[in-house]
């Protein structure tokens, strides 16, 4: 290879009829992207036209001509591709080649066909359903702006489909419509997807069924829960009395510590009822009730610091939110205690996140040791954390400055741009002494 020009690799081959759209125009772009060797391009306009004759031409390779720069192509491409689609109804794969290549310049002929197609019963469901989210995308948009998607279909598009886009779209002729049908509110609701959930409960109150949101004051999605707190005041209804009661059965209802602490006055009576269920055998709870503590009462950190010894994943990384905003405050010596390697990866990982806000010199001394740690990930977040801030050694005895001395040359891997005006502040401690 000569110097200064890059090694030429060969161009892929060209797709087999079976595979998938996505095969044909990546395999077009890469021959546009090249030098113009391979790829579709690469054929003369004789030989392209000559490839769609025949019974065993590739439908993609078909949907693909219909954007070719040269004319004759194009048209007889375009001639066979509607033959292709009044026959039998092959949509999903035209659309897998047709929508990616709409932005060439002869590109938008078959983005308006299959617009145009959609008016058909059996195009249209082909498409709506279509495992490639774009392709749903561009059904769904053109059935709802020609009113060919029924109310009751596109509520089961927004609860169920899994492209957030889709889901955008259908909200938007379902949920916001005054006197929405109960039936479809309740697809909503039952949604797996809390932006769905979260707007059919907010329409239960529109329609005056705020009472029927009740339930999701205790969702596990905070949307959903404050979309149900307004329904239910709507209607007249008291949000923390309904999560209050809920509470004494949080095993049923996990998520009735937190709704509560979101509708709930600061209460002694709410706050001690939060505290109680951080003890609560079931994780989810226990949680909950950490998260409501946070929202209640910011200053219930004390309580919470134990549970970062909390076996459930979920309850240490609440309480470590909960400490994280309280980090000046918590004893470094506690969390310093959680860092040591007997403990847990998962007690380790957030003493050291609460550790890294705490701004203190006794925790610098502590992330600073911590490049000793045996764990790589602890060692690399400790010596990040570390150089965030210029403490520089200030606030440490000269004996601490000579020990994080020594660590900084043991642990050279470790160094940041700081690590240079640490040293510096370290040594004038250490020189003092």
């Amino acid at each position: 290879m000569r110097h200064g020009t890059k090694e030429r690799s060969d161009p892929p081959g060209p797709p087999a009829p079976s595979d998938p759209p996505g095969a044909w125009t990546r395999y077009d772009r890469a021959g546009r992207e090249g030098d113009g060797t391979g790829g579709l391009r690469a054929a003369s306009w004789e030989e392209r036209l000559a490839a769609l004759e025949g019974p065993d031409r590739p439908l993609p390779l078909v949907a693909l001509r219909c954007a070719d720069r040269v004319e004759p192509v194009r048209e007889r491409a375009r001639a066979l591709l509607r033959e292709a689609l009044d026959e039998e109804p092959p949509a999903e794969v035209v659309a897998g080649v047709a929508l990616p290549v709409a932005g060439r310049r002869h590109g938008g002929w078959g983005r308006e066909l299959l617009a145009e197609q959609l008016a058909h019963a059996r195009v249209r469901e082909v498409l709506l359903f279509a495992a490639d989210p774009v392709t749903r995308r561009f059904a769904h948009r053109t059935a709802l702006d020609a009113g060919l998607l029924p109310a009751g279909r596109a509520a089961r598009a927004a609860a169920w489909d899994p492209d957030r886009r889709v889901r955008a779209m259908c909200l938007a002729v379902v949920a916001d419509v005054p006197g929405a049908r109960a039936a479809d509110l309740d697809v909503l609701v039952a949604s797996k997807w809390p932006d769905a959930r979260a707007a059919g409960v907010g329409a239960l109150g529109a329609t005056g069924r705020g009472a029927a949101a009740e339930r999701f004051l205790a969702d596990r999605s905070g949307a959903v829960r404050a979309a149900a707190r307004e329904a239910v005041r709507a209607d007249g209804g008291r949000p923390a009395d309904w999560c209050r009661a809920r509470c004494a059965e949080a095993g049923r209802w996990p998520y009735a510590p937190v709704g509560l602490a979101e509708c709930a006055e600061r209460t002694d009576g709410d706050t001690a009822l939060l505290r109680e269920l951080t003890g609560h055998p079931t994780a989810r709870v226990r949680a909950s009730a950490v998260a409501g503590l946070r929202a209640l009462d910011p200053g219930a950190w004390q309580g919470v610091l134990p549970l970062l010894d909390d076996p459930s994943a979920a309850v240490v990384r609440e309480a470590a939110k909960t400490l994280v905003e309280n980090a000046h405050r918590v004893p470094v010596e506690a969390l310093a205690a959680r860092t040591a390697p007997d403990r847990s990866y998962l007690q380790r990982s957030h003493a050291l996140r609460v550790l890294a806000k705490s701004y203190r010199t006794e925790a610098f001394v502590e992330l600073m040791r911590m490049l000793d740690d045996p764990h790589p990930t602890l060692r690399s977040r400790a010596a990040l954390a570390a150089s965030r801030r210029s403490w520089l050694g200030y606030g440490t005895t000269p004996r601490q400055a000579a020990e994080l001395l020594d660590v900084l040359d043991r642990h050279a891997d470790a160094h940041t741009w700081r690590a240079a005006r640490i040293r510096e502040g370290l040594a004038r401690v250490r020189e003092r002494g």
